[in-house]
């Protein structure tokens, strides 16, 4: 029996400064973090119980980790002045909005129509960036309300001028046991069991906005070997999974804050307490975490055959999945509130907010809008789906030189039930000009009949796969050989019929949603931004459409290598990769009537009888190649190293193989002006492995033995050196008049010239030209395209130090010690970037990553 114990050590004592974007010599968190382990494991005895010497093995392992991680993050709030209505540092004229929410008989509204008794007229002319008195003495209680979360900067400037540093605790326990059991000479059973459970807290990026959160995994398999003969081999294996995430805010079931404040319209159910989103194109909005408890589980039942032959390694069998999302939780309870500085604006003659007028923050102080949206109503759901799989494949050694792989995959997923029929669709005419509401039974007056899932499942695709292996005839005696391998394969995405189930959910009839846009007709105010459907003249709120034939997407993925060793121990590897994807989701926003202005941006025909929604299709389309160098010089004289150069380029209309939040087309009328850089792309590609054993020490050259042997011999140097060229972003534009949908921008800017700045000139607060981008002039569609202004690259080097001590009888038992540290060179690598155009933030860096820490281990065999 063997048994181990380690300790992993961090104290932010040895780590650097972090890196300000805006502030010298920042303070220094004191975070710190311990995880304690154990592991035994070998033969199962129990004395005069049990001997299972020969047929009976077990593994058990226990770790805790416990400490203080830190919150270090930057925002940008409104100055003293602006919060008293005084925006003359930015030259910004205020005018009167186009239409008066407030009652005469209430302060705001009584003083609005003194200063503005012709709607769009300047709001004070006397001071145009000031407002008057008078409407500052009359905010509402929940502008003044929500102002007190709103933190005064704490940093110079008006950009990125708070900074928020806590710490917050963390405690982690897991258990891992797995037993293997020789049943017989031809049956062999084993049985594994994980659990995982993690408690923190986390605080968004203002004081007051904290949310406690806590995780617990567990996954359990059991499989059964039967090595019917010497060759053919069955094996069952029986899965399951499932995780428990819940996240509370500081006022769940505690404190209506929304309904102190006077916000009318949004869920009252206790467990929805919070502050409502509230969403600014210059300042960082507030984002109280919506309380939520999902536990999601899977049960799965793999069955496979494996055939020996003396040409053929045969491999067939099954996969049987069903997967269960059970969620507690309203999307939008207390409704999210976006303040963009339209209501404010003096309007041009093309219905569009005039450059340098207006003020998002000014919006808020009034209590105006540009456009709300929420969801709420049925918290509790249940989706349910199937998984179904089924594959051959044939591993066939045609000569000793050559080894060809064939084998074809059906995989199957059920689009997703909900076990109470809680699923909600809008079924669209042809023309895109007629809606109607379809719930599971319903007949759908345009599509025909659907099934419960309201979608319908693709069930026929099939996934060939293809490999070979060649050693051609070059090489010479000293054992130089040559071997060239190339691939192909088929993956269909047909995960995606959960995330459409999920879209489906908390959806009128069953709940409660709206997604509104400030008009004359009907002005939203922050106490009314929701409201009833009476005054509203579109009746149907449902925010989201689902194409009933969805197809999934799927992945043609090649690769051809070729492999030649330069010596016995190093290797050079030349590949190159592809993959082409079709069908990738996209997503239309689709305009109601009390979004007209939206036409303008090239979108499909107004649906009279809608508020205006999403619809999620499919028909995208990728292609990804790179070609890639590899060295690889095996353990040798005490050194080791693996480097990879990877230089490559991938484009798309929708970024959703790889990584990327999807975005609505800006212009159904030309989707091809979709096309561009994807999200994720990374044009060059750099990572070294590395393993070094200082020669000193037993088995080495030099310091073999006594004590010089024991204390500074056997030390090992390794670590990881990675590289990457930035990945690339949009240039926006948030302009309300213009929303495809209130809340989701997809409008992109205008560009005059290339933004991407020579190395030498990029700096954290100007990393790209910002004068070669403009609102779109006259219209809402920019001409600049998707994903242009290239990110900061990164560079990091994470090393460790680490050194065996044998003692004990035999020298059996060992003492473990490394030293780790990352990101030795302590570089800044930066993260994200401000793309809204004539945002006080724009053009600026977001923030970067943690700089140089380090932490020790130790580790304890017997």
């Amino acid at each position: 029996m063997r048994f181990s114990f380690y300790d992993t050590f961090t104290d932010s004592a040895l780590d650097a400064r972090p890196y300000s974007l805006t502030q010298e010599n920042p303070p220094k968190l004191p975070t710190w973090n311990d995880t304690f382990g154990g592991n035994l494991g070998g033969p199962l005895v129990i004395p005069h119980i049990y001997n299972g010497t020969d047929k009976t093995f077990f593994f058990i392992n226990y770790e805790l980790t416990y400490g203080r991680n830190g919150i270090d993050t930057f925002s940008t709030v409104p100055t003293a002045d602006e919060r008293n209505g005084n925006f003359s540092a930015l030259g910004t004229q205020l005018f009167c909005p186009a239409a008066n929410p407030y009652s005469a008989s209430t302060a705001l509204g009584a003083a609005l129509e003194e200063d503005c008794p012709t709607p769009g007229g300047l709001l004070n002319p006397a001071s145009p960036s000031v407002i008057p008195a008078n409407i500052m003495s009359s905010l509402p209680g929940a502008v003044t309300g929500l102002l007190n979360f709103i933190p005064l900067p704490n940093l110079p400037g008006t950009a990125q001028n708070y900074h928020l540093q806590a710490l917050v605790p963390i405690t982690q326990n897991s258990v891992n046991f797995h037993i293997l059991q020789t049943i017989s000479p031809k049956l062999n059973a084993s049985i594994t069991y994980s659990i995982r459970q993690m408690n923190t807290q986390q605080i968004q990026n203002f004081p007051g906005f904290m949310s406690n959160q806590s995780n617990l995994g567990q996954s359990a398999t059991v499989g059964l070997t039967a090595n019917i003969s010497r060759r053919f081999i069955h094996t069952s294996t029986f899965y399951f999974t499932r995780s428990t995430a819940q996240s509370f805010n500081t006022y769940a079931y505690n404190d209506n804050v929304a309904a102190s404040l006077g916000i009318e319209g949004v869920s009252t159910a206790p467990i929805d307490y919070g502050i409502p989103q509230v969403n600014f194109t210059n300042f960082s909005g507030l984002n109280d975490p919506v309380p939520s408890l999902t536990r999601n589980q899977t049960f799965r039942y793999a069955d496979t055959f494996a055939f020996l032959r003396t040409k053929h390694t045969i491999h067939t069998g099954i996969d049987i999945r069903q997967m269960q999302f059970n969620t507690l939780t309203d999307p939008t309870p207390e409704g999210a509130f976006t303040f963009s500085g339209a209501m404010t604006s003096e309007t041009g003659s093309a219905g569009l907010p005039v450059t340098g007028t207006g003020s998002d923050f000014a919006d808020f102080l009034l209590g105006l809008p540009s456009s709300t949206t929420e969801r709420f109503g049925t918290p509790s759901t249940y989706l349910r789906s199937w998984g179904l799989a089924a594959f051959y494949a044939d591993d066939w050694h045609v000569r000793p030189t050559f080894t060809f792989d064939y084998g074809l995959r059906w995989d199957a997923q059920t689009p997703a039930t909900e076990l109470y029929n809680h699923l909600s669709n809008l079924d669209v005419s042809p023309g895109f000009t007629e809606i109607a509401v379809v719930t599971p039974g319903e007949a759908a007056p345009f599509s025909g009949a659907l099934p419960t899932s309201l979608v319908r499942g693709d069930y026929a695709d099939i996934e060939p796969r293809l490999g070979i292996a060649w050693r051609p005839p070059i090489g010479n005696s000293q054992g130089h050989t040559t071997v060239v391998r190339a691939g192909y394969g088929v993956f269909t995405n047909s995960s995606v019929y959960t995330q459409l189930g999920q879209e489906m959910l908390n959806q009128p009839p069953f709940a409660v949603a709206q997604t509104l846009s400030s008009s004359a007709a009907v002005p939203l105010s922050l106490q009314n931004g929701f409201p009833q459907a009476s005054t509203v003249t579109n009746t149907i709120t449902n925010t989201m459409a689902i194409n009933p034939d969805y197809k999934p997407g799927y992945a043609q993925i090649w690769n051809l290598s070729v492999e030649t060793s330069l010596s016995r121990t190093t290797s050079l590897v030349v590949n190159y990769t592809g993959t082409k994807g079709t069908d990738l989701p996209v997503l239309y926003g689709i305009t109601g009537a009390i979004n007209a202005n939206a036409l303008t941006a090239g979108q499909t025909t107004t649906v009279a009888n809608s508020q205006g929604f999403e619809y999620s299709t499919y028909g995208a389309n990728s292609i990804y190649n790179a070609v890639q160098f590899r060295i690889q010089h095996r353990m040798s004289h005490g050194f080791m190293l693996n480097a990879t150069y990877t230089y490559g380029k991938s484009i798309d209309d929708a970024s959703s193989i790889g990584g990327g939040a999807q975005a609505i087309v800006q212009n159904s009328k030309d989707f091809a002006a979709q096309r561009g850089l994807s999200t994720f792309d990374q044009r060059q590609q750099f990572r070294l492995n590395y393993t070094y054993e200082i020669p000193l020490g037993d088995r080495h050259r030099f310091a073999q033995k006594g004590l010089t042997s024991a204390f500074i011999g056997n030390w090992r140097l390794s670590g990881t050196v990675s590289a990457h060229s930035g990945t690339p972003f949009t240039a926006m534009d948030y302009n309300s008049a213009c929303e495809i949908l209130p809340g989701v921008y997809s409008e992109r800017a205008s560009a005059v010239s290339n933004a991407n700045l020579p190395a030498g000139q990029q700096t954290p607060l100007s990393w790209f030209n910002t004068a070669a981008f403009t609102a779109p002039v006259g219209g809402c569609i920019g001409n600049a395209g998707r994903d242009t202004i290239i990110g900061p690259g990164a560079f990091t080097w994470n090393a460790q130090l680490g050194k065996t001590f044998a003692f004990g009888r035999d020298q059996t038992r060992h003492l473990e010690v490394r030293w780790e540290s990352n990101n030795v060179t302590n570089t800044a690598n930066f993260t994200g970037l401000s793309t809204v155009v004539n945002s006080s933030t724009f053009g600026r860096v977001v923030g970067a990553a943690s700089m140089r820490t380090m932490d020790f281990t130790t580790r304890l065999n017997f």
